[in-house]
């Protein structure tokens, strides 16, 4: 009696969590597992067709961000004795340009009538932004420590012409990807 109860509280148990079963002609229990989402929801992706810049800043409309702060640097320069408190400053740049999409939008829905997804393409124009261009400090003007000299800028304009220098390099190489006048 006890087996029997648990038999049917696993095959009820099995109903419940979606799954169907079915005794075939030799005795032998088939579970059959299922699921249908049958809710009338729409689900809208996107998928990106092409992408191309459309505009970048002047290289002379690029500032740099800089930071200052102090670090106590032992033999600076390899000057053994010279220690001292310095401040070192590291400067970065951030670009905001211009890209055009082409996306193709996708939209489905879950229903029994089985319908086609809508596909429809659009075009749209946004901003987005490099990561920063960090200052390189193993280009920095002094050095210290000996086995594990480390490199720093002393003055806010070099820390600032290096991240700059760092930008424009990647602004020339996007000339490649500008959009062509028309499209």
């Amino acid at each position: 009696m006890k087996g029997g109860f648990l038999a049917v509280a696993f095959f009820c148990a099995l109903f419940v969590a979606g799954g169907a079963f079915a005794q075939t002609k030799s005795g032998k229990l088939v579970v059959i597992q299922g699921s249908a989402d049958v809710d009338g929801k729409s689900q809208i992706t996107e998928k990106l067709l092409s992408e191309c810049v459309v505009a970048l800043p002047s290289l002379k409309e690029l500032e740099a961000d800089v930071t200052a702060r102090t670090e106590y640097l032992k033999e600076i320069n390899g000057e053994a004795g010279k220690n001292d408190h310095v401040k070192v400053y590291t400067a970065s740049v951030r670009i905001s340009y211009k890209v055009r999409q082409k996306l193709l939008i996708i939209i489905t829905q879950n229903s029994l009538d089985g319908k086609d997804p809508v596909t429809r393409e659009e075009e749209r124009i946004i901003m987005k932004e490099t990561p920063p261009f960090e200052s390189d400090p193993g280009e920095g003007n002094i050095f210290a420590g000996r086995s594990n000299r480390k490199y720093y800028y002393t003055s806010s304009e070099t820390a600032a012409d290096n991240a700059k220098k760092r930008a424009q390099i990647w602004v020339s190489q996007q000339q490649n990807v500008l959009c062509s006048v028309g499209k």
